[in-house]
């Protein structure tokens, strides 16, 4: 289980524990790992501030309405990539952090994420080059986009084949370095 997901079953089991005193070994952890996961939940905000008992076992006092809204909507705690996402028609929000959500204003907006731009400057490059089999490489990528291991092999035939074009290799390496 990976520290994601032994988060999420902390904040669950200890939710929903009829007892108060909750022991470190109840869910498989050494108490080193228990204490870092309780102080990320409660510097989180989900769990009001507890206490540490000398035996060596938390005293859970009780959750806040941020961890029963955590509860409530089965979110659950993922680090993600952070990532750059630009909203055109005259407004432009970067999302960061805990990728919260987007903030939209205006009509007609469209979304665009970093990938995407980068995927369609090469998308043109080859559009404006004189590529042998032009259209079957657009097809391939645009049919591999979103399978990153297919993507990565159809953008190195595209570098082979595209050497003598500095346009193509320049959005090549760009799309590969995010």
């Amino acid at each position: 289980m990976n520290s994601n997901e032994k988060y999420n079953m902390l904040v669950r089991e200890i939710a929903n524990s009829k007892n108060s005193s909750i022991f470190s070994k109840a869910f498989g952890l050494d108490f080193q790992e228990f204490k870092a996961i309780i102080d990320e939940i409660e510097n989180d905000s989900l769990f009001k501030n507890g206490f540490w008992a000398l035996g060596g076992f938390y005293i859970f006092n009780g959750l806040t309405f941020k961890g029963r809204s955590f509860l409530e909507n089965n979110d659950k705690k993922e680090y993600h990539k952070i990532e750059k996402t630009d909203i055109t028609y005259n407004h432009n929000v970067s999302v960061g952090g805990n990728n919260n959500g987007n903030i939209i204003t205006g009509n007609n907006n469209t979304i665009l994420s970093e990938f995407d731009k980068k995927f369609e400057e090469l998308i043109q490059a080859i559009n404006n080059s004189n590529i042998k089999d032009k259209e079957l490489i657009l097809q391939e990528l645009k049919n591999n986009k979103n399978n990153e291991v297919s993507l990565k092999k159809s953008l190195g035939v595209v570098l082979t084949k595209g050497a003598e074009f500095g346009s193509i290799v320049s959005a090549v390496s760009a799309l590969l370095g995010l």
